[in-house]
């Protein structure tokens, strides 16, 4: 396994986090495991946080960083231990880093591929599957934590290319008792409200809410991050090309992964400068906002890529029109085996997240990916 793919730009990494070249191609050569030792132990703290916020086990002692891509590689490359005249085990006086993303005190577990269930309380989401009345949420979000949600995002605006934007007032009479009913059905589980209206994104926090997931990345509203800030409460920030309305009229890219790498580090700069903690940014590449079917398979294939900038990745590209296309032209209603094997591709891929409509079917699938990854 890489450390990212070949493609990605590994000069990013090493100059923004400040290591060594030859440390991190070294790393790169020797694939699944290797032992590193630092002559400035001031050195080590940076360097393993580098490589868990890019999905990988670390395993420290005083100057001694050991790297892998899987716990169970612990076991099956302790050779790279003896190689360095160490003892072939691990004693009690080694840490195993920890990679987590909490939430309003609810802690996410980053070293896996986390399910976000989607609820739209809209009458005219693409997929009517996800549409629920406003008397059945409970009941949706009951099941969905049953089937092994780790993350239930709500909306109340339909993005769809061509729809219309929502009224305030109407979005928060149909989001807000949405997240008091998935709260009262839990009281742990996350909830992220899907909006790029900052007022919107407030009251649900307020509600409790626990993320905000914006479509636009901050530019619809540009009190967005403030609120971020206030709350600190982590933000999705996706990419899109123009608006929902505009969106699909002949989106073109000449380098659809740069754009968006691009984009992603304009919005990360604004949303510091407003406050964020860097630590509370979640990125979405932003599949079907703006893009041809083409540039969402590039997207999906080298979605691993955008973990040079060190933050989670969310690919949210459940029953959509790419799947449809792909499979000869199906409805949404048929499309979720094709969302199935976009969720696998990104369990293997180590992508920290994964937004569908159907949680039972995607997280079994990437159970059984995981399983065999770290068998």
């Amino acid at each position: 396994m890489r450390l990212i793919s070949k493609d990605a730009n590994l000069k990013k990494i090493m100059y923004q986090k400040g290591f060594d070249e030859r440390e991190i191609l070294d790393f790169v050569k020797r694939s699944e495991s290797i032992i590193l030792r630092f002559d400035n132990i001031q050195d080590v703290p940076k360097f393993v946080a580098l490589l868990s916020d890019l999905g990988f086990f670390v395993v420290v002692k005083d100057n001694i960083a050991f790297a892998t891509t899987s716990k169970a590689n612990f076991e099956r490359t302790k050779c790279y231990l003896s190689e360095e005249g160490f003892e072939c085990s691990f004693d009690a006086d080694f840490t195993i880093s920890q990679r987590t993303l909490c939430a309003n005190g609810k802690q996410i577990n980053l070293l896996k591929t986390n399910v976000m269930g989607i609820i739209n309380v809209t009458p005219d989401s693409f997929y009517e599957g996800s549409r629920v009345d406003s008397t059945a949420v409970s009941q949706k979000a009951l099941e969905m934590i049953e089937e092994g949600a780790d993350l239930i995002d709500v909306g109340g605006e339909s993005t769809r290319p061509f729809s219309d934007p929502v009224p305030e007032d109407e979005e928060l009479k149909r989001v807000i008792p949405a997240i008091r009913a998935i709260r009262d059905v839990s009281k742990d589980i996350p909830i992220s409200i899907d909006t790029y209206k900052a007022s919107v994104a407030k009251k649900a926090i307020e509600a409790g809410a626990d993320i905000i997931n914006d479509i636009s990345g901050g530019t619809f509203d540009k009190e967005m991050f403030k609120v971020a800030a206030d709350y600190n409460v982590p933000i999705i920030i996706m990419h899109i090309k123009g608006t929902p309305k505009n969106m699909q009229q002949n989106p073109y890219y000449e380098d659809v992964i740069e754009e968006i790498l691009q984009y992603f580090e304009r919005r990360i700069d604004e949303a510091l400068k407003a406050g964020v903690d860097l630590e509370n940014i979640i990125l979405d590449p932003g599949i079907g906002f703006g893009k041809r079917p083409e540039d969402n398979l590039e997207i999906i294939r080298r979605c691993e890529e955008f973990k040079v900038l060190g933050r989670p990745i969310l690919i949210g590209a459940s029953r959509k029109s790419t799947i449809g296309v792909v499979l000869g032209g199906v409805g949404p209603e048929d499309r979720l085996e094709g969302t199935i094997a976009i969720s696998t591709i990104c369990a293997l891929k180590k992508i920290e997240f994964v937004r569908v409509h159907d949680v039972k079917e995607n997280k079994r699938a990437i159970l059984m990916a995981e399983a065999i990854m770290n068998a």
